[in-house]
């Protein structure tokens, strides 16, 4: 990160007079320095979250949060604890009140009308300090980081004197792959570790003075034991800067791969080999297909990683019989992926000895768990499908029957409310002014349109049997008859503006019913505002229409928008808005069904927005 200077600083001027931030901003401007600017101390804690402040000088007396209280909130944030504050007050300026803000963690007490020169000074000062205390706190950060990263790798990382090629420093590595402690070989050569022949080359190396080297030696560890090492060297000065890696298992594997040429590496079948205590020696791409582990991971494992618990004793005695000279056809037992998932496989192996006399396995499993469970499978598909079958058409007849005895429910209320209607309207009609009048008619519209409803649901509930009916809908004079039907029928305030609407294809009674919920729910949502509105409007696409309905009223939290379309789902009290919770989980259903989907943006007393699509073409044909 490059270093900044007080010239690109980022300074928060807070003051409830605008001409104070101006005179102040004016008195510390330098070219590259950013200047914020709040005039309440809710904007500068909204500023001082959303932005990298480097300093802030604060008015103390302000109306709602002053000063004081707003450094405590700024102090009191892991965010902006840091930030270094500057009160400026033209009123507050008894040591009473120094103390407080000094108390309240500021680093400075101006006072108004400010000295100039003095207040330049202190605040270049006072963003120095600060932007090198960041600076130093972020290189520290990443020297522990390196130190960190060094320690915990598994290479050896150090670096080498060349003029002596002996160690000066080396990490934990060192001790974990050679058994050596680091004071044990600090100022030790080399050739404290490194095979003689192979030195020979190193010292070649060195005498080249090339910038990067790269080379294998043999390596001795503490215990006398030999180990393969791959070096990594950066020259600088007379400084090698070196990891090692230990790369023995690698150097065993491509020696038993050499001398087992008859291993198919390509087979689709996992093929490997292991010594016998059971340490896998190599792995082809088959096995690392079948079981998962890559072959960095197999070289480190025995074989009973792959070998179920109860099966183990099984397989030794396999083995035992394998290493004693027997050989194993197509014996068909299980295995255990790297996932836990069980195969069935069927095992071939063989004894291997190589010119040294050491004796290997060669194993090769194919593994048969589909061809095995094809059979059942099938078997068992077939019977849940016919389960299935038989539960859906009970289901089905469940629900045609629930159907039928709801809308007998439904329909005899609204009959009796049509007939007392009707008789009240005949028997008193002398007596009966316009307004009285105008109200049957509207209780006979209203029963009607329940009826039709009804009808409606009936239908929507065997949607999931039958085929949406995809015939042309006009959007647009859909809307135009439900918001004049609203305007007649309710006393909202609300403004509603419409924008172009395209048609779609679908079908246009469960279409109303999408548009009637999701307008009802904008007028009741925003009849609290001083000055509601409504929005409807359309962003037409390739390959979906896209619909919404936008309105400024209370909104909702967005961290519970999951639970908007779900039945019976509220986010508002009852008391506060009536409903019963069904319109939303309605309104997804009959979109889901035409093959849209459906979904909300809001902010709390900021308004919602709800969204719904429709495909843009007529895929007649296709079953929604």
């Amino acid at each position: 990160m490059e270093s900044r200077t007080i010239n690109q600083a980022t300074i928060l001027l807070v003051d409830d007079r605008p001409e104070n931030i101006l005179v102040m901003e004016e008195l510390l401007a330098k070219e590259g320095r950013t200047f914020l600017k709040a005039n309440d101390g809710d904007e500068a804690l909204r500023i001082a979250l959303r932005n990298e402040i480097d300093l802030i000088i604060l008015d103390v007396q302000m109306p709602g949060m002053d000063g004081f209280e707003v450094a405590g909130v700024l102090k009191s944030r892991r965010q902006t604890k840091d930030i270094p504050i500057i009160f400026a007050s033209a009123v507050k300026k008894d040591n009473v009140f120094v103390i407080k803000g000094l108390e309240e963690g500021a680093i400075d007490y101006l006072y108004k009308p400010l000295d100039p020169a003095i207040t330049r000074a202190k605040v270049d000062i006072l963003l120095t300090l600060h932007l090198q205390k960041k600076e130093l706190i972020e290189k520290n950060s990443r020297l522990e980081k390196s130190a960190l990263l060094i320690n915990n790798s598994a290479d050896i990382i150090g670096i080498i004197d060349t003029e002596k090629l002996g160690f000066e420093e080396v990490n934990r590595a060192f001790t974990t792959i050679l058994g050596y402690e680091p004071e044990e070989v600090y100022g030790a050569a080399l050739n404290k570790i490194i095979h003689p022949d192979d030195l020979k080359m190193v010292e070649q190396f060195r005498q080249r003075y090339e910038d990067r080297i790269s080379f294998e030696t043999r390596s001795y560890t503490k215990n006398k034991k030999q180990i393969w090492l791959q070096w990594n060297v950066v020259n600088k000065g007379d400084k090698w800067f070196f990891n090692a890696r230990d790369i023995t298992t690698i150097k065993e594997a491509e020696r038993i791969r050499n001398l087992l040429a008859i291993i198919v590496q390509q087979s689709q079948d996992a093929t490997y080999i292991h010594n016998k205590h059971g340490d896998i020696l190599s792995w082809n791409e088959g096995a690392q297909l079948m079981y998962g582990y890559t072959e960095a991971e197999a070289l480190t494992m025995k074989i009973w990683h792959l070998i179920p618990h109860d099966l183990q004793p099984e397989t030794q005695k396999l083995t035992n019989y394998v290493l004693e000279g027997g050989r194993l056809e197509s014996h068909e037992t299980k295995r255990i992926t790297k996932f836990r998932n069980i195969l069935d496989v069927l095992v071939s192996s063989a004894l291997i000895t190589d010119s040294s006399g050491e004796q290997s396995v060669a194993v090769t499993e194919r593994d048969v768990t589909k061809e095995k469970l094809a059979g059942e499978q099938i078997r068992q598909l077939t019977i849940r499908l016919q389960n299935n079958i038989i539960q859906l058409e009970a289901a089905n007849q469940e629900l045609e029957s629930f159907s039928y005895s709801v809308s007998h429910d439904l329909r005899a209320p609204l009959r009796a409310v049509s007939g007392y209607a009707n008789i009240l309207e005949e028997s008193y009609a002398k007596n009966l002014d316009e307004e009285a009048r105008t109200v049957f008619g509207t209780i006979q519209r209203n029963v009607k349109r329940m009826g039709q409803l009804i009808d409606d649901l009936l239908d929507f509930s065997r949607l999931g049997r039958n085929e949406v009916p995809k015939l042309p809908v006009n959007m647009a004079q859909l809307v135009e008859r439900i918001i004049t039907e609203f305007n007649q029928s309710t006393n909202h305030k609300a403004s509603v503006s419409i924008h172009t609407l395209p048609q779609v294809y679908g079908d246009q009674s469960l279409l109303r019913q999408v548009w009637v919920n999701l307008i009802s729910n904008a007028i009741k949502y925003s009849s609290k505002g001083k000055e509601p509105w409504i929005e409807i409007g359309a962003n037409p696409g390739d390959d979906e229409t896209i619909f919404y309905v936008k309105d400024n009223g209370v909104g909702f939290d967005m961290r519970y928008s999951d639970k908007l379309f779900g039945v019976f789902q509220r986010l508002h009290g009852v008391r506060e808005f009536e409903g019963t919770g069904i319109g939303l989980a309605i309104v997804k259903r009959i979109v889901s069904k035409h093959g849209g989907r459906v979904w909300a943006e809001a902010e709390v007393n900021r308004g919602a927005t709800f969204f719904f699509s429709l495909p843009t073409k007529n895929t007649a044909g296709k079953n929604w």
